[in-house]
């Protein structure tokens, strides 16, 4: 009778055994596909319809992951209130992206502070241009690594004649920092947003609405749903362009969501940080 039961005792203990093993190890399974990675990274741009879209337009492609980083009333002009340095270098780390995509700048025309607020290179003076332009190179330097590509989206145009005198300069320095590396690529907006005779792009046909829609907000810098919609179809290509050469296969791009509700876009993340700092238009973050 012991032995009976001695043996059951054996029997269970190795059975118990055995399972717990499987368990713990399951038989190895197939790889999945090599997954590239799509930064987001700016402004309130980002924060609103489209980044929204980009980033959703870029999920729905197979083999790529997007995610957002983004602050409304931001850009390199001002570490004491948000300092992009520090974001993207924990965002890169993160992430570990193989593109890169930044747009910002429309809050920069003012005076260039240190992390402290101190230190102030002033708007407008010969000096500004130098700084901004070695701000701009530490930025990218943080982005980059070896086989990373950085898209440089500019900003597009609004049609706001004092403004545009600010982001004329702006974007001149931003487009020779970004053209004079490599690794970077600039992408002019101006014929996204311009029509035949070289006036303001007003409206458009976008994708998913019957007739020509509203690119911009009241404030001429925001974009409407259908604006964002519209410009994060331009920029999508180029974007896609970059990650081809980084080995997403031709003939797998997947059309964007048909409808602008029809996909509910990820949460894009922003700082807690809020300020009272004065900043250009490009500060108003729409609906």
């Amino acid at each position: 009778m012991e032995n009976h039961l001695a043996r059951a005792l054996v029997c269970l203990t190795v059975l118990f055994s055995g399972v717990v093993h499987a368990v713990e190890s399951p038989p190895p399974t197939e790889k999945p596909a090599s997954t590239r990675t799509v930064l987001l990274l700016g402004d309130s741009l980002i924060v609103t319809s489209f980044g929204e879209y980009l980033e959703s337009s870029l999920n729905a492609q197979p083999g790529i992951r997007a995610v957002r980083r983004a602050k409304s009333s931001t850009g390199l002009a001002r570490p004491d209130f948000f300092d992009w340095m520090k974001v993207g270098r924990e965002e890169i780390e993160r992430h570990e992206p193989d593109v890169v995509v930044v747009i910002m700048g429309g809050n920069d025309g003012q005076d260039l502070t240190d992390d402290k607020g101190k230190g102030r290179v002033h708007w407008g003076k010969p000096a500004w241009e130098s700084a901004y332009r070695q701000r701009v190179g530490a930025f990218l330097d943080i982005l980059a690594a070896p086989g990373r590509k950085i898209l440089w989206v500019a900003l597009p145009v609004t049609g706001l004649k004092n403004f545009e005198r600010k982001l004329e300069v702006i974007r001149r320095v931003l487009h020779e920092a970004v053209s004079s590396r490599e690794d970077a690529v600039h992408l002019d907006t101006k014929l996204f947003f311009t029509d035949a005779k070289g006036g303001l792009l007003r409206e458009a046909q976008v994708e998913g609405f019957r007739k020509p829609m509203r690119l911009k907000m009241d404030d001429g810098v925001h974009f409407t749903v259908a604006g964002g919609r519209y410009f994060a179809s331009k920029v999508r290509p180029a974007v896609l362009e970059l990650l081809g050469s980084a080995g997403v296969e031709p003939g797998t791009v997947t059309p964007p969501p048909a409808a602008a509700g029809g996909q509910k876009p990820a949460v894009c993340r922003e700082s807690d940080a809020a300020s009272e700092v004065p900043m250009t238009p490009m500060a108003f973050c729409g609906p």
